[in-house]
């Protein structure tokens, strides 16, 4: 949840007929399992990145998805 503002975060998930993306990565496939089931049900699309070092490194600041507004369809 660290590549979006507050503001962006405090405002609806549900955008016309999509959810809000929010990237998950991590090296522990039962733990980004729990994650994604969080963010599903308070209204967010998680969207799996894979590992740490793979999709942990898209989403720090300065790299392609930090600060990025996406909404799953």
């Amino acid at each position: 949840m660290n590549t979006l503002s507050a503001k962006v975060l405090a405002a609806d998930p549900s955008v016309g007929n999509g959810k809000r993306a929010l990237f998950i990565s991590g090296d522990d496939k039962d733990a980004k399992a729990i994650v994604s089931g969080i963010l599903s049900k308070i209204g967010f699309a998680p969207i799996d990145l894979g590992t740490l070092a793979a999709g942990g490194r898209l989403q720090q600041f300065n790299w392609p998805l930090n600060s990025q507004n996406f909404i799953k369809l």
